[in-house]
């Protein structure tokens, strides 16, 4: 209510100081340009509505590199959300990942004639031919085979594949 009265009382100061002044006059220089005999109120008005103008556009920019800067934060404020639950998923899978690996570790160990050791193969058996059978053998043919006689270790542990899988091969049993 007190803000009404105020502009009420100040609009009435406004009008009287306008009626009061109306036969006023001056010269106005506008850059480099002269106006001469110029009633001294229509300055005053074009120079607070040019006031008002300015002001108008002034705060057209600050609200919009405010808001600009918001949006800015926001987006900041979403990847940084996004980072931390990239970092949480790629922990999980590495946790996952450790556990595959103790798994396969532990069935590694439980298959049937494991005897691989800490020099030895990598799957516990020893190196064949698994093409042919026969030592110097080509893949399929059995041809080329010198002496045509087994290698001893395969036969005794079974190879890689019996290992992996616990099967035998069907090359010659």
């Amino acid at each position: 209510m007190g803000r009404i009265i105020f502009s009420i009382l100040s609009l009435i100061a406004l009008a009287v100081i306008i009626v009061m002044n109306a036969g006023t006059i001056g010269s106005f220089n506008l850059f480099g340009w002269q106006f001469e005999e110029v009633p001294i109120i229509v300055i005053a008005i074009i120079s607070f509505v040019l006031g008002a103008v300015y002001s108008f556009v002034f705060y057209i920019t600050s609200y919009f590199a405010r808001s600009r800067k918001e949006k800015l934060a926001m987006q900041k404020q979403r990847l940084k959300s996004q980072e931390e639950t990239i970092k949480t998923k790629d922990a999980s899978l590495k946790a996952r990942e450790k556990q595959a690996d103790a798994i396969a570790a532990t069935a590694q160990k439980a298959l049937p004639g494991n005897t691989a050791t800490a020099g030895g193969e990598p799957y516990g058996g020893s190196v064949r031919n698994v093409g042919s059978g026969r030592a110097g053998g080509t893949s399929g043919s059995g041809s080329a085979s010198k002496s045509g006689a087994r290698r001893s270790g395969a036969k005794r542990s079974g190879g890689w594949f019996r290992n992996l899988f616990g099967k035998g091969t069907s090359s010659g049993k």
